[in-house]
């Protein structure tokens, strides 16, 4: 677009006759001005050159013009007479100007009023073409999104070609059609370079702005959002390249957009507090029945043994049998409370020394038969104990037997009948320790949940084992996973800690 203003000085104006006759660089109205140099027309003087108007009214807008514009006033056509006729003819965008502009070769700014609703489609997909860095789209309504980009011939994803160096963030109310688009631009490699953030409906508006390049803008209204094709029910559009503008709309998208991550943000941290609320509701429900189980049996058979004193000895160490078995699942739930909270206080701390694993793996395979039921037909194996070197590694004695065995209970739990292997070896850098059963398997919904708080699908227990177990080998600088066996029946569960000393302590 040509530049503003028309500038003069007094030897433009003078010639041999006595008048000479020149125009208002604002206006374009016509001024005498007399060789006596009586009837001056009011006069500014811009860096060494007369500038004529009419009256001080148009002075003053001029200098507004200039303020704005400054030195660009010197790119006008000499030819111009005034500012009115270089800027009034050239509303809608030509092919031209619409292919220089998908080229970025503009030379000044351009301020365009477009009501052609195919112009304003076309135009749209070509400032998105030609965008190098970044792309900023706002929305006012979810349908118009949908409508215009997600659907129909070109969709945003075809609009940008699948260039990845090109930042999309987009802002709009969300539907259903809104929230798939945002699920499979996840899931597209191609489109992972769009971002979406959601706000509310505006309330009575259908605007849609676009930012490319942070220079280029396109604000559309609508008269509603009724029609099929793209912007058909268009009442107006402006098109700028002035930095100025873009800069103007992005501080609007910059502030919306922080507003919506604020929203997203509590949301998420609502949702989480509902999820929270209702598992440690679960948690205590579970948790009491759990507490009550083993002490109705301590309480009762307590009773039992008092008011039957006549009862032999060898029934006796059978109920005390019952009673210390009892009492000591009652204080395995209650370390494993206290341990959750020492977790999520991050007051879980570890007393590290040398330790021979193999031994720990013996002892904790030898605890667990102890305590098997004779119903379950299981044959618990401890798998070469003895290796020509010990394996030795870096751990807290007390916690990782506990880790192994938390992986050897859950085992028993789901075989009935069959093999419990416990293995460990060393690699280069880590020390592996797997129990690998024939019982039921791993269930395919526990599987992605498998390692956190309160899951479990056993008749017995709270769900804290695992989580317990993982945070612990967390805390060593070690991994921990497990999965469903190949071709056979069963589960095996396996950790890997540092052989060395950890820097986690």
């Amino acid at each position: 677009m040509h530049g503003f203003g028309v500038k003069s000085s007094m030897s433009d104006i003078r010639s041999s006759d006595d008048s000479n006759e020149v125009k208002c660089a604002l206006c374009g109205k016509g001024l005498s001005v007399g060789s006596n140099g009586l009837d001056k027309p009011e006069q500014v003087v811009i860096n060494g050159t007369h500038y004529f108007f009419d009256s001080k009214d148009c002075s003053t807008m001029f200098k507004r013009f200039w303020s704005v514009y400054g030195n660009k006033f010197n790119e006008i056509l000499t030819q111009e007479n005034s500012i009115s006729n270089s800027l009034w003819n050239t509303v809608i965008p030509g092919e031209k100007e619409i292919a220089d502009i998908e080229r970025g070769d503009l030379d000044s700014d351009v301020v365009k009023t477009i009501r052609d609703f195919r112009t304003v489609h076309r135009l749209s997909r070509d400032l998105m073409r030609s965008a190098n860095e970044q792309i900023l789209m706002m929305f006012s309504t979810p349908r118009s999104f949908h409508n215009d980009y997600v659907t129909g011939e070109t969709t945003l994803s075809d609009i940008i070609d699948s260039r990845s160096s090109i930042q999309v963030r987009i802002i709009t109310p969300t539907d259903e059609a809104v929230n798939e688009f945002t699920r499979r631009s996840k899931e597209n490699r191609q489109t992972k370079n769009i971002e979406i953030r959601y706000i509310l409906e505006a309330l009575g508006t259908n605007i849609t702005v676009f930012v490319v390049d942070r220079k280029y803008s396109l604000a559309i209204e609508m008269a509603d959002n009724k029609g099929v094709k793209p912007y058909e029910n268009l009442r107006t559009a402006t098109f700028s390249n002035s930095k100025a503008t873009a800069i103007m709309y992005i501080s609007i998208f910059e502030s919306l957009w922080k507003q919506a991550e604020s929203i997203e943000q509590i949301t998420n941290l609502t949702e989480k507090l509902r999820a929270d609320k209702k598992i440690h509701n679960e948690f205590i429900s579970v948790a009491a029945h759990e507490l009550r189980s083993p002490v109705q049996p301590i309480l009762g058979l307590a009773q039992l043994l008092r008011s039957r004193k006549e009862i032999g000895i060898r029934k006796q160490d059978e109920l005390l049998a019952v009673i210390i078995r009892n009492a000591k699942r009652l204080m395995e739930l209650t370390e494993n409370i206290l341990d959750v909270t020492r977790i999520d206080d991050q007051t879980l701390h570890l007393r590290k020394q040398p330790l021979c694993i193999d031994d720990l793996i013996a002892n904790a395979v030898e605890d667990i038969r102890n305590q098997l039921d004779p119903n379950q037909k299981i044959n618990l194996i401890h798998e070469n104990p003895k290796k020509e070197f010990p394996l030795i590694a870096d751990a807290d004695r007390g916690r990782l037997t506990q880790v192994i065995s938390n992986l050897i209970s859950n085992a028993v739990k789901f075989t009935t009948e069959g093999t419990i292997i416990v293995t460990a070896e060393r690699g280069a850098a880590n020390l592996t320790v797997r129990v690998k059963d024939t019982g039921t398997g791993i269930a395919s919904d526990i599987m992605p949940k498998l390692f956190e708080k309160f899951v479990t699908t056993s008749e017995g227990g709270i769900g804290l084992g695992l989580f317990i177990s993982k945070s612990i080998i967390d805390a060593h600088g070690g991994t921990i996973w497990a999965g469903n066996n190949s071709g056979e029946r069963g589960a095996t569960f396996s950790f890997a800690i540092p052989i060395g000393i950890s820097t986690k302590r």
